[in-house]
């Protein structure tokens, strides 16, 4: 999925979403992408992973009746039963700024449908003016 096919109102509003419960640091739209991981480059994982993605679905009105928090995230602390888990199960697979895109857009959580898509590394804001939060800066290149 390509950043010309984005509804970028829904986009901002996620964004928005994202600022309110843990915000963004002070370079993070300098590379922001649909591809970007929110655990990983974001830095979102643990309490904080959890707090968003309920908030995150709270808000768009997503059923999530097929959303696994530990295929992303690990809990914050030491994880006694992780290695009672299966391997997908781990929160080693990758949640991206483009799933939550599409499971908001579809009022739904489709693990399968979402992790199989592959989403462009193009940044999505070019400019300062692009971005829907006061603050941020885009610098040239």
């Amino acid at each position: 999925m390509n950043k010309e096919s984005v509804d970028y109102e829904l986009l901002n509003d996620i964004v928005k979403c994202i600022q309110e419960v843990f915000g963004f640091s002070n370079d993070a739209f300098e590379t922001l992408s649909l591809a970007t991981d929110i655990n990983r480059e974001l830095g979102i994982e643990g309490d904080d992973a959890n707090e968003l993605m309920l908030e995150f679905f709270e808000r768009f009105s997503i059923n999530i009746d097929k959303y696994d928090p530990y295929r992303y995230f690990v809990p914050e602390g030491y994880d006694f039963f992780s290695f009672r888990r299966s391997k997908d199960r781990r929160g080693k697979i990758p949640i991206t700024l483009g799933m939550l895109y599409l499971a908001a857009k579809a009022k739904v959580w489709n693990t399968q449908e979402l992790e199989s898509v592959e989403f462009s590394p193009a940044q999505l804001y070019n400019c300062t003016s692009e971005i829907p939060l006061e603050g941020y800066k885009i610098h040239d290149k």
